[in-house]
């Protein structure tokens, strides 16, 4: 009976923070390069668990999912949408990132291309792309090569990796390599006026998470029903 109730009281923590998981991917359903988050579930009672632990659930795996998102057309010289599986790089304030979100602006002091959290996004040689023209003339071509009236400004480097599974995720739309190995895409093609928004169906989530609260409130019973039978058992 005890091993009841840490079943189902394990299992009210998994299903919050699975809870936690579906809303965080549903108010991110229009944010540029958002991936949606994924969970994997284990019984503290299978034989793959480690000795001596606890029965219940406990979350084994919690990663995002590296499909396509919607793409959106804007017609915005600087919003870019990739094809293919692979990432843009932005320099982040401790190495590194990497997103598939491409909506850039111009910053007017550094004349770098940005995005909206200020991280400039790098070229080919791991340099923030600088451009000193006008963007209604900026042209982006399907290989990531920038020009402004015929004249070349670089290149946007964009990348692989080894597997996806491997990367360390900031906020489920920047990504860390880890223990990820990246190396240049060659895979892949640069949409000019287009840009990628979350992976996530608003149809699939609000289903998850009908579901994920009829299961909580099933083991909120069991708990009540426990606890009754334990206090029935005192008393007698």
């Amino acid at each position: 009976m005890i091993n009841g109730l840490y079943s189902a009281a394990t299992a009210l923590d998994v299903l919050s923070q699975q809870q936690e998981a579906i809303a965080s991917n549903l108010a991110h359903l229009n944010t540029p390069g958002h991936r949606r988050m994924l969970f994997a579930f284990i019984q503290g009672a299978d034989k793959m668990s480690a000795p001596g632990q606890q029965p219940g659930t406990r979350v084994d795996l919690k990663t995002a999912d590296f499909s396509p998102g919607r793409i959106q057309q804007t017609g915005r010289e600087l919003d870019l949408a990739l094809h293919g599986d692979a990432f843009f790089v932005y320099q982040g304030a401790s190495g590194p990132m990497y997103s598939r979100n491409g909506v850039l602006t111009l910053d007017p002091v550094t004349n770098e291309l940005v995005n909206s959290d200020g991280f400039p996004i790098l070229n080919d040689a791991n340099e923030p792309v600088v451009y000193n023209g006008s963007v209604s003339r900026l042209e982006v071509a399907s290989d990531g090569l920038i020009s402004s009236e015929g004249k070349s400004i670089g290149k946007i480097g964009v990348v692989t990796f080894d597997d996806n599974r491997l990367l360390e995720s900031e906020n489920q739309t920047y990504f860390r390599a880890g223990r990820a190995v990246a190396t240049p895409a060659t895979e892949y093609s640069v949409a000019q006026g287009y840009r990628e928004l979350s992976n996530a169906s608003p149809v699939t989530e609000l289903i998850a998470l009908i579901t994920g609260s009829r299961s909580f409130e099933a083991s909120q019973r069991a708990i009540r029903m426990i606890s009754d039978s334990l206090q029935e058992q005192t008393r007698s």
